[in-house]
């Protein structure tokens, strides 16, 4: 049988032993605190990413408005051009016809000048084969009938 000092020494293991459960108790307690926190705090990550995804799914939809917008844009634009592009075209098969009008308008006006150059300068010639009368040599003075008016 037992003896009472072995009695003894078992009420010290137990004791011990009681002691370090609830040594252990505590450290598993503090363990599973840890545990239970990181799970708060990730189950409030996963919640947060629900922000995420709605971010997501709003610039989704405004990348699809803004690329609607922009390719009715681009195609207004286009058509734009293209209008402008056959006005400029028009324009350009004008100008050559514009150009040749241009010129004989020129040419006649140039024409119109010299008629009217030829008629000056024929007046201009006439005029001088007609007689003028003879100028007074400098110098001379006509004789004045007046009478001075000391004399």
């Amino acid at each position: 049988m037992l003896a009472l000092a072995d009695l003894a020494d078992l009420a010290d293991l137990k004791g011990v032993r009681s002691c370090m459960n609830k040594k252990m108790n505590t450290e598993i307690n503090k363990v599973i605190n840890r545990v239970k926190a990181a799970q708060v705090k990730f189950e409030e990550l996963l919640k947060n990413q629900d922000w995420v995804e709605e971010v997501r799914t709003y610039a989704e939809r405004q990348r699809k408005e803004v690329q609607s917008l922009l390719t009715s844009d681009v195609s207004m634009v286009r058509k734009f051009i293209e209008r402008e592009r056959k006005e400029l075209e028009k324009f350009q098969n004008q100008i050559p016809g514009e150009v040749e009008k241009l010129r004989g308008f020129v040419k006649a006006q140039k024409k119109e000048l010299e008629k009217l150059l030829g008629r000056v300068r024929k007046t201009a010639t006439q005029g001088t084969k007609t007689k003028r009368p003879k100028s007074r040599k400098p110098g001379k003075k006509a004789a004045s009938t007046k009478k001075s008016a000391g004399t």
